[in-house]
Protein backbone atom coordinates (compact mmCIF):
# COMPACT_ATOMS: atom_id res chain seq x y z
CA UNK A 1 0.00 0.00 0.00
CA UNK A 2 2.60 2.67 0.88
CA UNK A 3 4.47 1.04 -2.44
CA UNK A 4 1.79 2.22 -4.68
CA UNK A 5 1.09 5.62 -3.17
CA UNK A 6 5.23 6.43 -3.03
CA UNK A 7 5.33 5.25 -6.73
CA UNK A 8 1.69 7.04 -7.87
CA UNK A 9 3.52 10.20 -6.53
CA UNK A 10 6.17 9.74 -8.64
CA UNK A 11 4.40 8.76 -11.97
CA UNK A 12 2.67 12.51 -11.04
CA UNK A 13 5.80 14.05 -11.31
CA UNK A 14 6.98 12.31 -14.30
CA UNK A 15 4.27 13.27 -16.55
CA UNK A 16 4.59 16.47 -15.67
CA UNK A 17 7.40 16.71 -17.95
CA UNK A 18 6.32 15.40 -21.24
CA UNK A 19 9.78 16.13 -23.36
CA UNK A 20 11.75 14.68 -20.70
CA UNK A 21 9.66 11.65 -21.28
CA UNK A 22 9.94 11.84 -24.92
CA UNK A 23 14.19 12.35 -24.67
CA UNK A 24 14.09 9.04 -22.29
CA UNK A 25 12.17 7.09 -24.84
CA UNK A 26 14.82 8.16 -27.01
CA UNK A 27 17.46 7.99 -25.06
CA UNK A 28 16.53 4.23 -24.20
CA UNK A 29 15.74 2.70 -27.86
CA UNK A 30 19.24 3.58 -28.91
CA UNK A 31 20.67 2.21 -25.73
CA UNK A 32 18.68 -1.15 -26.12
CA UNK A 33 19.71 -1.14 -29.66
CA UNK A 34 23.29 -0.30 -29.59
CA UNK A 35 23.64 -3.59 -26.80
CA UNK A 36 22.20 -5.98 -29.29
CA UNK A 37 24.00 -4.60 -31.91
CA UNK A 38 27.02 -5.11 -30.17
CA UNK A 39 26.31 -8.88 -28.96
CA UNK A 40 25.72 -9.27 -32.19
CA UNK A 41 28.94 -7.96 -33.65
CA UNK A 42 30.45 -10.37 -31.74
CA UNK A 43 28.81 -13.70 -33.35
CA UNK A 44 30.50 -12.11 -36.70
CA UNK A 45 33.99 -14.00 -35.27
CA UNK A 46 31.91 -16.94 -33.60
CA UNK A 47 29.11 -19.56 -33.94
CA UNK A 48 28.23 -19.72 -30.06
CA UNK A 49 29.35 -17.58 -26.77
CA UNK A 50 30.16 -19.87 -23.91
CA UNK A 51 27.59 -22.37 -25.30
CA UNK A 52 24.92 -19.69 -25.96
CA UNK A 53 24.05 -19.48 -29.08
CA UNK A 54 22.92 -15.96 -30.98
CA UNK A 55 19.63 -16.16 -30.51
CA UNK A 56 19.76 -17.01 -26.45
CA UNK A 57 22.31 -14.63 -25.66
CA UNK A 58 19.98 -11.87 -26.87
CA UNK A 59 17.63 -13.62 -24.55
CA UNK A 60 19.46 -13.07 -21.84
CA UNK A 61 20.80 -9.35 -22.93
CA UNK A 62 16.61 -8.88 -22.67
CA UNK A 63 16.68 -10.62 -19.17
CA UNK A 64 19.55 -8.34 -18.43
CA UNK A 65 18.13 -4.75 -19.35
CA UNK A 66 14.84 -5.43 -17.70
CA UNK A 67 16.91 -6.09 -14.07
CA UNK A 68 18.40 -2.62 -15.42
CA UNK A 69 15.04 -0.85 -16.00
CA UNK A 70 14.00 -2.20 -12.24
CA UNK A 71 16.82 -1.03 -10.61
CA UNK A 72 16.89 2.25 -12.15
CA UNK A 73 13.29 2.21 -11.94
CA UNK A 74 13.11 1.88 -7.99
CA UNK A 75 16.76 1.36 -6.55
CA UNK A 76 18.72 4.25 -7.88
CA UNK A 77 16.67 7.25 -7.50
CA UNK A 78 17.11 6.10 -3.68
CA UNK A 79 20.65 4.75 -2.97
CA UNK A 80 22.31 7.14 -5.86
CA UNK A 81 23.03 9.89 -3.31
CA UNK A 82 22.65 8.04 -0.21
CA UNK A 83 25.92 9.16 0.78
CA UNK A 84 24.96 12.95 0.97
CA UNK A 85 21.67 12.10 2.78
CA UNK A 86 23.88 10.77 5.68
CA UNK A 87 26.37 13.74 5.59
CA UNK A 88 23.99 16.23 5.20
CA UNK A 89 21.74 14.77 7.87
CA UNK A 90 18.48 14.91 5.49
CA UNK A 91 18.66 10.43 6.88
CA UNK A 92 16.80 12.20 9.77
CA UNK A 93 13.72 12.36 8.06
CA UNK A 94 13.26 8.98 6.98
CA UNK A 95 13.83 8.27 10.30
CA UNK A 96 11.46 10.14 11.90
CA UNK A 97 8.63 8.20 9.62
CA UNK A 98 6.60 5.34 11.16
CA UNK A 99 7.50 3.15 8.43
CA UNK A 100 9.99 0.87 8.07
CA UNK A 101 13.74 2.89 7.13
CA UNK A 102 15.12 0.57 4.95
CA UNK A 103 12.19 0.74 2.85
CA UNK A 104 11.67 4.41 2.44
CA UNK A 105 15.72 5.07 2.22
CA UNK A 106 15.89 2.42 -0.68
CA UNK A 107 12.64 2.24 -2.39
CA UNK A 108 10.76 5.54 -1.53
CA UNK A 109 10.75 7.30 -4.91
CA UNK A 110 11.18 6.36 -8.23
CA UNK A 111 11.76 7.32 -11.62
CA UNK A 112 8.88 5.38 -13.76
CA UNK A 113 10.12 6.89 -17.35
CA UNK A 114 12.74 4.18 -16.80
CA UNK A 115 10.15 1.47 -16.95
CA UNK A 116 10.34 1.76 -20.50
CA UNK A 117 13.83 0.12 -20.13
CA UNK A 118 11.78 -2.80 -18.80
CA UNK A 119 9.02 -2.76 -21.50
CA UNK A 120 11.79 -2.62 -24.56
CA UNK A 121 14.00 -5.52 -22.26
CA UNK A 122 10.46 -7.70 -22.49
CA UNK A 123 10.87 -6.99 -26.22
CA UNK A 124 14.50 -7.85 -26.53
CA UNK A 125 14.00 -11.62 -24.57
CA UNK A 126 10.92 -12.73 -26.89
CA UNK A 127 13.01 -12.18 -30.02
CA UNK A 128 16.27 -13.81 -28.46
CA UNK A 129 13.99 -16.75 -28.00
CA UNK A 130 11.91 -16.67 -31.06
CA UNK A 131 14.97 -16.27 -32.44
CA UNK A 132 16.78 -19.63 -30.82
CA UNK A 133 13.64 -21.41 -31.67
CA UNK A 134 13.52 -22.55 -27.49
CA UNK A 135 10.73 -24.75 -26.63
CA UNK A 136 9.42 -22.66 -23.85
CA UNK A 137 6.57 -24.22 -21.62
CA UNK A 138 4.30 -22.54 -19.19
CA UNK A 139 6.38 -24.21 -16.19
CA UNK A 140 9.87 -22.54 -17.56
CA UNK A 141 8.01 -19.23 -17.97
CA UNK A 142 6.54 -19.71 -14.45
CA UNK A 143 10.43 -20.55 -13.21
CA UNK A 144 11.94 -17.66 -14.97
CA UNK A 145 9.77 -14.96 -13.51
CA UNK A 146 10.09 -16.62 -10.39
CA UNK A 147 13.78 -16.33 -11.08
CA UNK A 148 13.14 -12.42 -12.26
CA UNK A 149 11.62 -11.85 -8.68
CA UNK A 150 14.69 -13.86 -6.79
CA UNK A 151 17.16 -11.60 -8.70
CA UNK A 152 15.35 -8.29 -8.34
CA UNK A 153 15.53 -8.97 -4.60
CA UNK A 154 19.22 -9.93 -4.38
CA UNK A 155 19.39 -6.69 -6.65
CA UNK A 156 18.01 -4.27 -3.97
CA UNK A 157 19.64 -6.82 -0.91
CA UNK A 158 23.53 -6.10 -2.45
CA UNK A 159 22.48 -2.44 -3.00
CA UNK A 160 21.60 -1.53 0.03
CA UNK A 161 24.64 -3.07 1.34
CA UNK A 162 26.85 -1.24 -1.05
CA UNK A 163 24.90 2.08 0.08
CA UNK A 164 24.96 1.33 3.97
CA UNK A 165 29.06 1.04 3.94
CA UNK A 166 28.92 4.82 4.26
CA UNK A 167 27.90 4.64 8.06
CA UNK A 168 31.07 3.47 8.71
CA UNK A 169 33.18 5.45 6.08
CA UNK A 170 31.38 8.54 5.25
CA UNK A 171 33.80 9.84 1.97
CA UNK A 172 33.24 6.18 0.70
CA UNK A 173 31.45 5.41 -2.26
CA UNK A 174 31.07 1.88 -3.57
CA UNK A 175 28.37 2.75 -6.60
CA UNK A 176 31.37 2.90 -9.31
CA UNK A 177 32.07 -0.51 -8.45
CA UNK A 178 28.76 -2.06 -8.01
CA UNK A 179 28.32 -0.79 -11.97
CA UNK A 180 30.81 -2.30 -13.21
CA UNK A 181 30.61 -5.59 -11.34
CA UNK A 182 27.10 -5.03 -12.73
CA UNK A 183 27.95 -5.15 -16.66
CA UNK A 184 29.12 -8.43 -16.05
CA UNK A 185 25.57 -9.85 -15.62
CA UNK A 186 25.19 -8.75 -19.27
CA UNK A 187 27.12 -11.23 -20.88
CA UNK A 188 26.48 -15.89 -19.81
CA UNK A 189 28.63 -16.41 -17.11
CA UNK A 190 30.20 -19.61 -18.71
CA UNK A 191 32.58 -16.97 -21.19
CA UNK A 192 34.34 -15.86 -18.14
CA UNK A 193 37.61 -17.87 -16.33
CA UNK A 194 36.76 -20.64 -13.83
CA UNK A 195 37.62 -18.79 -10.81
CA UNK A 196 36.16 -15.04 -11.76
CA UNK A 197 32.95 -17.47 -12.66
CA UNK A 198 32.98 -18.95 -8.97
CA UNK A 199 32.67 -15.52 -7.77
CA UNK A 200 29.78 -14.10 -9.98
CA UNK A 201 28.04 -17.20 -8.98
CA UNK A 202 28.79 -18.08 -5.19
CA UNK A 203 30.35 -14.69 -3.76
CA UNK A 204 28.62 -11.51 -5.98
CA UNK A 205 25.85 -13.30 -7.63
CA UNK A 206 25.79 -11.74 -10.63
CA UNK A 207 24.39 -14.91 -12.75
CA UNK A 208 21.22 -14.38 -11.00
CA UNK A 209 20.73 -11.44 -13.17
CA UNK A 210 20.45 -12.81 -16.60
CA UNK A 211 22.02 -16.35 -16.93
CA UNK A 212 20.34 -18.22 -14.30
CA UNK A 213 16.62 -16.48 -15.36
CA UNK A 214 17.53 -18.04 -18.47
CA UNK A 215 18.82 -21.47 -17.37
CA UNK A 216 15.19 -21.82 -15.87
CA UNK A 217 13.13 -20.95 -18.58
CA UNK A 218 14.96 -23.55 -20.49
CA UNK A 219 14.52 -26.01 -17.28
CA UNK A 220 17.32 -25.76 -15.61
CA UNK A 221 17.18 -26.73 -11.84
CA UNK A 222 16.55 -23.00 -9.57
CA UNK A 223 16.02 -24.85 -6.31
CA UNK A 224 19.38 -22.11 -4.41
CA UNK A 225 17.16 -19.16 -6.19
CA UNK A 226 14.80 -18.23 -3.21
CA UNK A 227 17.81 -19.33 -0.96
CA UNK A 228 20.18 -16.24 -2.15
CA UNK A 229 17.63 -13.91 -2.08
CA UNK A 230 16.22 -14.65 1.46
CA UNK A 231 20.51 -14.71 2.12
CA UNK A 232 21.12 -11.53 0.75
CA UNK A 233 17.95 -9.57 1.73
CA UNK A 234 18.26 -10.62 5.28
CA UNK A 235 22.04 -9.35 5.07
CA UNK A 236 21.01 -6.31 3.90
CA UNK A 237 18.76 -5.62 6.82
CA UNK A 238 21.51 -6.87 9.56
CA UNK A 239 23.95 -4.36 7.84
CA UNK A 240 21.48 -2.00 7.72
CA UNK A 241 20.56 -2.12 11.77
CA UNK A 242 24.24 -2.16 11.78
CA UNK A 243 24.86 1.03 10.06
CA UNK A 244 21.95 2.65 11.99
CA UNK A 245 23.71 2.05 15.31
CA UNK A 246 26.39 4.12 14.32
CA UNK A 247 24.76 6.69 12.53
CA UNK A 248 24.80 10.25 14.11
CA UNK A 249 22.57 13.00 12.65
CA UNK A 250 24.86 15.88 11.30
CA UNK A 251 22.18 18.96 12.53
CA UNK A 252 22.66 17.40 16.46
Amino acid sequence: MLFGVLFSLSVRRAVAFRADLLFELVVTIVGAGASVAALLVVYTRTGTLGGWSPGAAIALLGTFQILSGLRTTFVEPNLQFFGEQVKSGRLDAILLQPAPSILLASLGSSAPTALIRVGLGVGIAVTGVVRADLEVTPGGVAAWLVVVAAATVTMWATRVVTASVVFWALGLSLDVLYDAVWQFGRYPVQIYGSGLRVVLTYVVPVSMIATVPMEALRGGALWGVPIVAIGTSTAAWLVWRSGLRRYTSATS
